[in-house]
């Protein structure tokens, strides 16, 4: 089952698992995350057919030996996994990475600035 207040992010670096955390904790909405720091994790926990589904899946490109595209398309895979919103999260995102990105199911693109606030304003948007 699909829990729209249920957001993931998949991101090696703990420091934006903090940023991200501190950033949900200014939103007012009960609001859970779940935090993998590679694709193998997420995909492993998604496999559990007793886990919910995010509304909002956040991945970083640059991830250790499965890069945020191969892990998108993996978690596609997954049956249970009920479509939700795909955000690449990243340091930055080239231009043409873009349209390829869109092509498999990429519903945003948001640059890590570093900044909680810009971020809450971010997700408050993706929230609506």
């Amino acid at each position: 089952m699909k829990d729209k207040n249920l957001l993931i992010m998949i991101d090696d670096d703990t420091d934006d698992h903090e940023i991200f955390n501190m950033a949900l904790g200014e939103i007012e909405k009960p609001l859970k995350c779940l935090f993998f720091p590679d694709c193998e994790h997420a995909i492993a926990h998604f496999h559990d057919p007793n886990v919910d589904t995010p509304g909002l899946v956040f991945v970083d490109l640059n991830l250790p030996r499965i890069d945020g595209k191969e892990c998108l398309l993996d978690l596609q895979k997954i049956s249970k996994f009920d479509h939700p919103r795909m955000v690449i999260y990243s340091g930055s995102v080239p231009s043409h990475f873009k349209q390829d990105l869109e092509e498999i199911g990429v519903d945003k693109f948001l640059e890590k600035s570093g900044l909680i606030s810009v971020l809450v304003e971010q997700i408050k948007e993706l929230l609506e």
